[in-house]
């Protein structure tokens, strides 16, 4: 008699929990969606930038922060490197030349930015010519930023990833 009161309280317990599964599937995003949002991801978790204040009154401080700035700048772009690699090619057709590109135009941002930050910092403060060299050095490489978006701008070029940028919740920020 126990047995059955066990047995019958198991086939119970079994049917709830059957039914309690019943319609809860999550929906899950397409591939290509998922992956957009774990790249956007990685750059939300990248910290935010400080810009420094310069003083013309102290040429040496500002050499020093503007160097810093541009450390960190190369900094969070080496760790997006970093992410992207064990995040791997996007899920869409041609996904491993958009990825090849991307990561190539990030290496190349990067070392620019490193190569302006080292130029900077042997420049002589006390030297205007030097200054003025490492400073319109650095010009370029800002002006490289505001043409350069990163490798989401990349990705965006294909219609799929496009689209999938614009459904990952993680992109909508």
């Amino acid at each position: 008699m126990v047995r059955r009161v066990i047995a019958g309280a198991v086939l119970a317990g079994t049917a709830v929990l059957a039914a309690a599964g019943c319609g809860s599937e999550e929906k899950k995003d397409p591939p290509e969606v998922a992956w957009a949002g774990k790249l956007c991801d990685i750059s939300a978790q990248l910290p935010a930038m400080k810009v420094p204040e310069l003083q013309a009154a102290d040429a040496a401080t500002s050499k020093k922060s503007l160097v810093q700035m541009l450390g960190d700048i190369s900094q969070r772009m080496r760790t997006f490197e970093s992410e992207m690699q064990r995040l791997g090619a996007p899920p869409v057709t041609g996904g491993e030349q958009l990825f090849k590109d991307a990561m190539t135009n990030l290496m190349q941002t990067r070392s620019t930015v490193s190569t302006a930050s080292l130029r900077l910092e042997k420049a002589d403060v006390k030297n205007e010519k030097s200054l003025q060299k490492a400073v319109g050095q650095m010009g370029d490489v800002f002006g490289r930023f505001q043409t350069y978006q990163g490798p989401r701008q990349d990705f965006a070029k294909n219609a799929e990833l496009n689209a999938a940028f614009a459904k990952a919740p993680a992109c909508k920020n």
